[in-house]
């Protein structure tokens, strides 16, 4: 596969993964206000653009929201994300089955031709849905239509990094420097920690797993060593590491090579740690990041940006 055909489905991918977790934040922020007093809405805005690390000069709550839902010109807002993941595809066209490129361009329609006045003052709720389920109609569509070949797997390795990154930010935002074991907790902590389960869509499978009376060791346990949850960290470097050894016997590359060694010590650390080996959230989270941030970095040295003399 041509490594250029490779860069843009790998960020095609991570675009439209990153677009679904912003609608979903926002959804989830306007429902938890509805719950909670107006002057925990300021903190909660704050803790919604740090988790998706978005700086914005706009005061407002209102405009700010609308800022990251429709405008076109800022690369991390909804409208954007969806046009960097349509052109993305377009340059690569002839890999995309045709209902894959006709459900993309669905949703890059519904984005940009959005009245935001309109639908913030009417239906909100409806349109974020509309995003949520245009991005996980493409997955669909993807995993059903599409050869299961390199092109895929390099989408599902955008895919699962963005979700490992975004889970991260949101863990880092939210519970940095908060005790992992509480005995009683406010009504409002009660609507922010379920609020922060709802935001990768984890209230229910946390339920099942553990119950409604929420804890906030229990979930960060949930969230980053659960194998079976699609959104756990756990999972989303199961799956990358899936795809990278797909990738390592079809190129006729060593799974001795860095990028390898790399994922599978971040696979097996995170196979073996619990929650009681974690002294320092803010610490633990930050050096998965960075593990994740070399993953990518040595990718593309090994299958994107790589000399031409390696290749030859």
């Amino acid at each position: 596969m041509l490594s250029r055909v490779a860069d843009s489905l790998y960020w095609m991918s991570r675009y439209l993964e990153r677009a679904e977790h912003t609608a979903r934040l926002i959804d989830v922020h306007l429902n938890i206000m509805l719950e909670l007093a107006d002057e925990h809405e300021a903190e909660r805005l704050n803790h919604l653009l740090q988790s998706l690390t978005i700086e914005t000069p706009l005061e407002k709550s209102e405009e700010i929201l609308l800022f990251m839902a429709f405008d076109t010109d800022h690369p991390a807002s909804i409208a954007s994300t969806i046009a960097s993941a349509r052109e993305n595809a377009r340059q690569v066209r002839e890999q995309l089955s045709s209902e894959m490129w006709m459900q993309l361009n669905k949703l890059y329609l519904l984005v940009q031709k959005a009245d935001a006045d309109t639908i913030w003052s009417v239906a909100p709720h409806d349109y974020l849905i509309q995003v949520r389920e245009g991005s996980h109609l493409f997955q669909g569509v993807t995993d059903a239509t599409m050869n299961h070949n390199q092109g895929w797997h390099f989408i599902q390795i955008g895919r699962y990094m963005e979700r490992a990154l975004s889970l991260l930010n949101l863990l880092d935002i939210h519970f940095t420097d908060i005790p992992l074991v509480e005995n009683d907790i406010s009504t409002e902590y009660y609507f922010d920690l379920v609020g922060t389960l709802k935001s990768v869509t984890a209230f229910e499978a946390y339920c099942k797993v553990y119950n409604p009376n929420v804890r906030t060791g229990e979930i960060i346990e949930f969230l980053l060593f659960n194998r079976e949850f699609p959104r756990s960290l756990r999972f989303c470097i199961d799956t990358m590491l899936v795809s990278l050894h797909f990738l390592s016997d079809v190129t006729g590359r060593s799974r001795n090579s860095r990028l390898y060694r790399m994922a599978g010590r971040l696979q097996s650390n995170l196979s073996f740690d619990e929650i009681g080996d974690i002294d320092d959230l803010g610490d633990y989270i930050n050096n998965i990041k960075q593990q994740i941030y070399q993953i990518h970095d040595t990718l593309y040295d090994t299958y994107i940006s790589y000399p031409i003399e390696t290749a030859l």
